[in-house]
């Protein structure tokens, strides 16, 4: 057996560290952060990287740049801190518009080492998508890197992440079944799976701050355990959040926090475990999820 690490993250763009609030969902600011804060969340992404030392990093929310994260290009300095891996991607967002002000371009990308023999890239969009503000569209994919194992198998490694302000979670249930019919097929195909996401769906308890329960109540959605069957294995950390409400700057219980980070596996991946790095949001409003799989 071989194992591998691996690490799901959404990084914010760089501009959702502790001092971060957004208008978006409630907060004082349109652009969160000052850009020396964006500069300090993205020197403490790039360190947590290099010391969480991990095989595959699927990582959401990497921005090239835009005036959400007072043009910061955190992909870059991403794939700086990892030199010795290779990197797949897709944008989320890409709007020039009519000026180059209003730019906006981030999404997802997937890490892996460089002497992997990675044979294959495949970005699949899903049917549907949410729009923010009801103006911007973002678009959402299953990220897949296929690696080809030396004994001949592969692994696919599925980078995604799910739509989040849609009432009732309807746009992000049809993502999930779209997303489990993709990755059955991959399975049926002889591949080994291996998702990590922002599933913007929580397991377990969401722990409320004041009025906050009232304000996020229509856009709750539980993880749908039970649509996991024939063996497929879903794998979060629930002794410590992943994300915390972006309504106001973070301070330890006295912030909205749940669950929503984690990975689903196929069946012939076993799992030693599965740990939240509890950074307490400093670079992000995520904490990173590393598991530890066996093939």
């Amino acid at each position: 057996m071989t194992k591998l690490k691996v690490v799901t993250w959404n990084l914010g763009y760089g501009a959702m560290g502790a001092d971060a609030d957004i208008s978006f969902e409630g907060g004082r600011r349109f652009i969160p952060s000052s850009k020396e804060a964006v500069k300090r969340n993205i020197r403490g992404i790039q360190q947590t990287l290099r010391d969480m030392h991990a095989d595959v990093y699927l990582l959401q929310e990497l921005s090239t740049g835009s005036l959400l994260n007072r043009w910061q290009n955190l992909r870059k300095a991403v794939q700086e801190a990892l030199p010795e891996h290779m990197q797949s991607r897709v944008s989320n967002f890409s709007l020039p518009l009519f000026f180059d002000l209003l730019r906006n371009e981030h999404g997802m990308s997937t890490f892996v080492p460089g002497d992997f023999d990675v044979y294959r890239r495949q970005t699949r969009p899903f049917t549907v998508h949410e729009y923010y503000y009801r103006l911007i569209p973002r678009w959402d994919f299953a990220l897949t890197t296929f690696v080809k194992l030396k004994d001949g198998k592969c692994i696919a490694f599925v980078n995604t992440h799910l739509s989040s302000f849609d009432t009732r979670g309807v746009l992000r249930m049809s993502q999930f079944l779209d997303l489990i019919t993709y990755v059955k097929r991959l399975a049926q195909n002889g591949c080994a799976v291996v998702i990590g996401a922002d599933w913007n769906m929580h397991t377990g308890n969401i722990n409320f701050f004041e009025k906050d329960e009232a304000r996020y109540q229509k856009y709750l959605h539980s993880f749908p355990h039970n649509l996991l069957k024939d063996g497929w294995s879903a794998h979060f950390c629930a002794d410590t959040p992943t994300l915390r409400a972006s309504n106001r700057p973070y301070v330890k219980g006295k912030s909205t926090t749940a669950v929503v980070d984690g990975f689903i596996c196929s069946p012939d991946i076993s799992v030693e475990r599965v740990t939240t790095v509890d950074l307490e949001f400093t670079h992000s409003d995520h904490n990173p999820v590393e598991m530890l799989i066996e093939y």
